[in-house]
């Protein structure tokens, strides 16, 4: 299955000569102790973030300090496929996307540049919600919600907590929160249906729901009635196979619960989702079977 034949470049370039010069540099020939050098400058001459352009001009200001960071910085890419699917989902059917787990906005600006899209970006995490909201006041964004919020179930008080310390990317909910709240970060936490009925007025369904929390997407889904008026047309989730495990039980259950729900599963590139295939990008593209898409 594919949503539509064109293609998107999604490769990010300098945004300002400083940041091409820094970019040039960085994805050129390796020497000895190249990467703290690139950071050093980084430092020096771009205040820590380099500017770069990507898909229809989105521009976002990355930190090659953090692992999303780097790989952007360095390669000029980071999850090509799916966002590439994202943009052309929603490039046919401009309308609601929702972005949860929207870490410093590399899928929310992109898909804020397209004419005719809406965006609600949720981020529970501080710092990262910080980066986001910075992204979204270079490119001037007047259709962009941002929810410093986290989303499950029911409304809680979470605490959460960063696997890697090197990557803004690995912050989840914790399993096993200090009794007393300890030295941890807490965040309040509704309902993604709640959300979206206080949020998208007059109602409108997502064209594509975008979710990537580090295995507590089954609980922010539990969160959705998905036989009411939000139910997306189009979800990209993360499958990574230890969260899979973890959260999940089994890629068995995770396509159950879909499929019990009406969608068809496939992997970013449009094959039919195999339970004991590799998943590129560790995404999964689940569509309404009721869902057109040209």
């Amino acid at each position: 299955m594919t949503a539509d034949r064109s293609e998107w470049v999604v490769t990010a370039a300098g945004a300002r000569p400083i940041d091409r010069a820094l970019l040039a540099y960085g994805r050129a020939f390796e020497h000895p102790g190249k990467i703290r050098l690139v950071r050093w400058l980084v430092r020096r001459l771009a205040a820590g973030r380099v500017r770069t352009k990507y898909a229809a001009g989105a521009v976002v200001a990355v930190d090659p300090h953090d692992y999303v960071g780097w790989a952007i910085f360095k390669t000029g890419a980071y999850e090509p496929q799916t966002l590439g699917l994202a943009l052309r989902l929603m490039a046919a059917e401009p309308g609601l996307f929702v972005d949860v787990g929207a870490h410093f906005g590399w899928y929310t600006c992109a898909v804020a540049v397209l004419a005719g899209t809406n965006v609600i970006a949720i981020e529970a995490d501080a710092e990262n919600c910080a980066a986001l909201r910075a992204n979204l006041a270079l490119n001037r964004f007047q259709n962009v919600a941002v929810c410093n919020t986290a989303v499950g179930p029911e409304p809680a008080l979470l605490a959460l907590s960063r696997r890697s310390v090197g990557n803004s990317g690995t912050v989840t909910v914790a399993a096993n929160p200090a009794a007393g709240g300890g030295s941890q970060n807490w965040v309040a936490s509704v309902t993604l249906e709640n959300l979206l009925n206080e949020l998208v007025r007059p109602a409108a369904r997502p064209v594509v729901l975008k979710i990537d929390v580090e295995g507590f997407e089954p609980a922010a889904l539990a969160g959705l009635n998905f036989d009411g008026r939000f139910r997306p047309k189009h979800m990209l989730i993360e499958c990574d196979d230890a969260f899979c495990a973890r959260s999940w039980g089994s890629r068995e259950r995770f396509a159950a619960f879909f499929a019990e729900r009406g969608y068809d599963l496939f992997d970013v590139s449009g094959r039919p989702f195999a339970r004991d295939a590799a998943l590129p990008e560790a995404n999964v593209w689940a569509s309404d079977r009721s869902a057109s898409v040209s």
